[in-house]
């Protein structure tokens, strides 16, 4: 960066901030500051990046020698959500301003429902501190009045704070807490589960509630099938009404509140009548059997993904919004009678143990120099060998692991040379052939070609690494990993769901796409497949279809994304009004014989697909003219302007987010299995294509199925 400096004419910090595209720097300084850096072959450090991402979080507890930069987090509750956003915020407050210690930050807080408060009066007042990160959370209601001018700040929302504009969010994954709602009601011996909620929740969280609710209702028996009930304002004489009328066994509420005491007063016993499961239990250990958002998590991912937002200068609404799900926690309560409960803990978030021990935390428990320590660790003959085996036992008691970066970085600081191989990320891929994901899924070739691309832009080498199906289970295979000091794993999609692999998981950070990796829980990027389903099916009725149908394949998803694609499916077709879903083909195999029975049982004007290239060859081969007899919409394009109609899952975008991932965990040394993985999804765009247009007029007797050939 020194030699950048003196090409360019000026200082490095000026270098440093250029690289970073700040705003601070004029567009002129910026562009000649790159330049000069493109012409010195001027590439990052990562060792450097992983030793300031670690010095920064050893200023925890110390006197800086500068002034912190300062996040805000701003809330607006109200007093009506005093109940929940009391006991969601003060978790939230606590961990996130830990977290953004640890980064290196500060953390001021905002109440933007204060009197006299505004957008405008709000934006000022950040942008006048210098703040450049905003967290919001608890943000009932975005009123005109408080809406922030967005574009001057890197923003991410705690939970669903925000509709509009569309913002990085954390959150509790709304869709798998319905869905672990249901199963614990089903275990519990219920079969008419109803669903209640108030109409201003359930746009928030794109619906995604109901869709679950519905795609469960589809599937019970058609005497278990309720129908929820959506109320513009809440009022318990139409809820005690819907209960007298419908007799559910169970009822799921977003927040319970005194809701249990109002019941009893109206004539039910909970839980021998009635079971109540809120789907926002405000805490652990409550009576109400629910769903724990664990807040504390939510916000230190939070923290993590907003300092990223500020070191990539991404500032206001992205172009295409991520959201990391993070799962929630049963709480078994005392509103659900189960047949068999285990009140589960909290999942902790780590801050100075486990995965953050630092060299110098080994030092002050052991009342040593940090030279001692590391010394010891080196096995160096300097130390006595009491002391250094009372430091290795230490370093193994309280989960200390050596970053390897900074080994090496530190060597070459002694050495006088810096080290000049970059560190390595692996690729992971295990299809029957070495280079058949090349062929057989042409999206996982575009990821790989952005991650390794964003692997070298950080200072990383990902190299593509094969493993054979004979050896998912071959402890060796970690072993020859380890001997080429690969630290990161990145498994590509597998060829077919729920596939098992056997690795020393504890000697890697890992990060996965898509879903196919369903074991070990770890991080994944993934394209977001409800948002994906329900524009495919907007889409379609925008064009003028009527009659949309859907085809999956039972083999080629987890039943997660079968879910999110149905639940998706269900929730537009509502939605949209007038237009009645058919039944979807799920099939393992699409011969002749099942796609016809299908097509002439529902008759559909257009079939919408994640599995596109083979169904459509099919049926072209069969004799259907696609867009002409059927149009045809997939939802995993392999090329955003390609001539196949449908959803582009940004593949060039999750790559470069999988690999930000993968590094942050390296350099925050988070080895192995997460306590509480997240799952990064990103939106996908739409591609108008050639296999979808307006429905021409049909001819009489003609059932939207094969012509006659």
């Amino acid at each position: 960066m020194q030699d950048v400096a003196s090409a360019a004419g000026v200082t490095t910090a000026t270098v440093s901030l250029a690289l970073n595209r700040s705003p601070k720097i004029s567009p002129a300084t910026r562009d000649k500051v790159i330049q000069a850096a493109n012409r010195l072959g001027y590439e990052r450090n990562p060792y450097v990046s992983a030793l300031m991402a670690i010095r920064r979080e050893r200023t925890k507890g110390r006197r800086p020698s500068v002034t912190r930069p300062v996040l805000a987090l701003c809330t607006a509750a109200e007093p009506r959500f005093t109940g929940f956003s009391s006991s969601f915020l003060h978790p939230i407050l606590e961990s996130a301003e830990r977290r953004a210690e640890e980064k290196g930050y500060r953390l001021d807080t905002f109440n933007l429902s204060d009197k006299g408060m505004t957008g405008r009066r709000a934006t000022g007042i950040l942008y006048t501190r210098n703040i450049s990160g905003v967290l919001l959370a608890a943000y009932p209601e975005l009123r005109d009045e408080l809406i922030l001018e967005w574009n001057r700040f890197s923003v991410v929302s705690v939970g669903f704070a925000v509709g509009s504009p569309a913002l990085n969010r954390v959150a509790c994954d709304p869709f798998q807490s319905l869905m672990t709602a249901m199963e614990r009601c089903h275990r519990s011996g219920c079969g008419r589960i109803g669903l209640v909620l108030a109409d201003d929740e359930n746009p928030r969280i794109n619906r995604r509630w109901l869709a679950a609710y519905l795609m469960e209702q589809e599937r019970s028996q058609r005497s278990h099938r309720l129908p929820p009930l959506l109320m513009e304002r809440w009022d318990d004489q139409t809820l005690f009404a819907w209960l007298r009328k419908h007799r559910p066994e169970a009822l799921v509420v977003s927040w319970a509140g005194s809701l249990k005491e109002r019941i009893e007063t109206g004539g039910w016993k909970v839980p021998e009548e009635l079971g109540l499961i809120s789907l926002n239990s405000p805490t652990l250990d409550g009576t109400v059997s629910g769903i724990y958002p664990n807040p504390a998590i939510l916000a230190a991912r939070a923290v993590d993904m907003l300092v990223d937002s500020i070191d990539r200068n991404e500032r206001g609404s992205p172009a295409f919004s991520n959201t990391l799900f993070v799962k929630g926690v049963w709480n078994p309560g005392k509103t659900l009678v189960e047949q068999a409960s285990e009140r589960v803990a909290a999942i902790p978030v780590r801050h100075k143990r486990g995965h953050y021990v630092s060299m110098r935390d080994l030092a002050t428990e052991l009342n040593m120099h940090v030279s001692t320590v590391s010394l010891s660790l080196r096995d160096s003959t300097k130390i006595p060998p009491a002391t250094r085996k009372r430091v290795r036992e230490a370093a193994e008691k309280f989960g200390y692991r050596n970053n390897p970066y900074i080994s090496l970085l530190m060597t070459g600081k002694r050495s006088g040379k810096l080290p000049k191989k970059p560190p390595r990320l692996a690729f992971v891929t295990s299809f029957p052939t070495r280079d058949g994901w090349r062929r057989v899924t042409p999206t996982i070739a575009a990821f790989f070609t952005e991650a390794r691309a964003r692997a070298e832009k950080r200072g990383f080498r990902m190299e593509e690494i094969w493993l054979p199906p004979v050896r998912r289970d071959d402890p060796r295979f970690s072993e020859e990993l380890r001997r080429r000091s690969i630290q990161g794993l990145m498994f590509a999609s597998l060829p077919a769901p729920d596939l098992k692999l056997d690795l020393h998981w504890d000697w890697f950070c890992l990060v996965a796409y898509g879903f196919t990796l369903s074991h070990p829980p770890i991080h994944r990027a993934v394209n977001d497949h409800y948002s994906s389903m329900r524009r495919a099916v907007r889409e379609c009725a925008r064009l003028g279809y009527r009659r949309i149908g859907l085809a999956l394949k039972s083999t080629s998803a987890t039943a997660n994304v079968q879910n999110r694609w149905s639940a998706a499916y269900l929730m537009e077709c509502r939605e949209l009004g007038g237009l009645a879903p058919l039944k979807p083909l799920v099939a393992g195999e699409w011969t002749k014989q099942v796609v016809s029975q299908w097509m002439e049982k529902v008759r559909p004007e257009v079939i919408v697909s994640p599995n596109a290239s083979p169904l459509l060859h099919r049926l072209r081969t069969w004799g259907y003219a696609v867009p002409g007899d059927l149009g045809f919409v997939s939802l995993s394009c392999p090329k955003r302007t390609g001539s196949l109609s449908g959803i582009y899952q940004n593949t060039e975008l999750l790559g470069a987010r999988a690999t930000d991932i993968l590094i942050n965990l390296i350099e925050r040394n988070e080895y192995g299995i997460p306590d509480n993985p997240g799952t990064l999804m990103v939106d996908g765009v739409w591609n108008p294509g050639k296999t979808a247009g307006p429905p021409k007029q049909r001819t009489a007797g003609y059932s939207g199925h094969r012509r006659a050939v």
